[in-house]
């Protein structure tokens, strides 16, 4: 997710915000048993997983596959 987290920042997240409802977002889940940080946009499939880093290509969450943890709230960058 750089350039937006970078490697030794602290992600706060809200676990009470499993539902994404808002697009672009950041997002705490899983897809297939793996954990990520991702931005998702809803799409009238499911939902289009997208990273900052342009080498990883968007995914696509459409068969249930994805468990949304909560979204992150607060980036915090240690000096």
């Amino acid at each position: 997710m750089m350039p937006t987290i970078g490697p030794r920042d602290v992600l706060l997240g809200d676990r009470s915000q499993n539902q994404p409802v808002k697009s672009d977002q950041i997002w705490a889940l899983t897809q297939y048993g793996h954990g990520m940080i991702k931005h998702l946009r809803a799409t009238a499939e499911g939902y289009t997983i997208l990273s900052d880093n342009p080498s990883v290509p968007p995914d696509t969450a459409t068969d249930g596959s994805m468990h949304v943890i909560g979204r992150i709230v607060a980036v915090v960058r240690r000096v």
